[in-house]
């Protein structure tokens, strides 16, 4: 088994990191991660498609869990491997929404895979956490006017 996780906390929308969490064919417009990706269905527990990886072969994907702003769960499976994407969001001092992206590699090839795949993933998901903040922050009022 291998796993890594990022967190930040940010003063982000948590209506909108949810709509952008759920939005699956929307991920390629902010996770650098993610080539191509689509449900068959609305984002819900249970619902099915497909996923494929910048660079990478096309996999089934399956949401898990699903627990309405708070947490979404999917899993992709390959051959003799299996990746779990956790993101949840809880409240911190301070008004701040903190964003937790975590994943969880199981499976036969996970010794060799940790290497290849489990490095994009150490590199793409800090990039796809922050520009989901900046995509759900909400722009500073401007006291013009």
């Amino acid at each position: 088994m291998w796993d890594f996780e990022h967190s930040v906390e940010a003063t982000a929308s948590r209506e909108r990191v949810w709509a952008l969490w759920t939005d699956v064919s929307g991920w390629p417009s902010w996770n650098p991660g993610v080539g191509r990706a689509e449900l068959d269905g609305p984002a819900t527990e249970g619902a099915t498609g497909t996923v494929r990886a910048e660079g990478g072969p096309t996999s089934t994907l399956k949401v898990v869990e699903s627990e309405p702003e708070r947490r979404f769960v999917t899993e992709t499976s390959e051959r003799f491997m299996r990746l779990r994407f956790e993101q949840e969001l809880a409240e911190v001092e301070g008004g701040q929404l903190r964003i937790t992206h975590r994943v969880r590699m199981t499976g036969l090839a996970t010794p060799l895979m940790r290497f290849t795949v489990g490095a994009r993933l150490e590199r793409s998901i800090p990039l796809a956490v922050a520009e989901l903040v900046k995509l759900a922050t909400p722009a500073p009022q401007s006291d013009d006017g």
